[in-house]
């Protein structure tokens, strides 16, 4: 998976880059058709904000493309909340794609009646 990350305040560290690669690997066992994400982290200027940091992430999937949004009191912390988000998304939608879709048939444990 190609990771672009970008930062509104300045360059992006190399701890936040080697750790952002280190999770979205695992998030590509999960969805192995997601072909980039595109990171962005920015802060907010005002003291009085407790969640300065913001970050989200996009991840672009063959059937379209995830986004999340989180803020927290530190980078690391709102890249942690925002792949968390990302990971329950991805997991929701890999759930709907593996169940049978409507009018597969009569599910387990239901009769189906026939006239006689």
């Amino acid at each position: 998976m190609q990771v672009i990350m970008r930062s509104s305040t300045g360059p992006v560290p190399t701890r936040l880059r080697s750790m952002t690669a280190r999770k979205l690997d695992r998030l590509a066992r999960v969805a192995p058709d997601a072909s980039r994400a595109d990171v962005h982290l920015s802060e907010e200027r005002n003291p009085r904000i407790a969640g300065r940091h913001a970050c989200s992430i996009t991840v672009q999937m063959r059937q379209g493309s995830v986004v999340a949004h989180a803020a927290a009191a530190t980078p690391e912390l709102a890249l942690e909340r925002v792949l968390d988000k990302i990971r329950h998304q991805v997991a929701r939608l890999k759930d709907r794609r593996v169940r049978s879709p409507h009018g597969a048939g009569p599910r387990r444990g239901r009769r189906v009646r026939t006239r006689s």
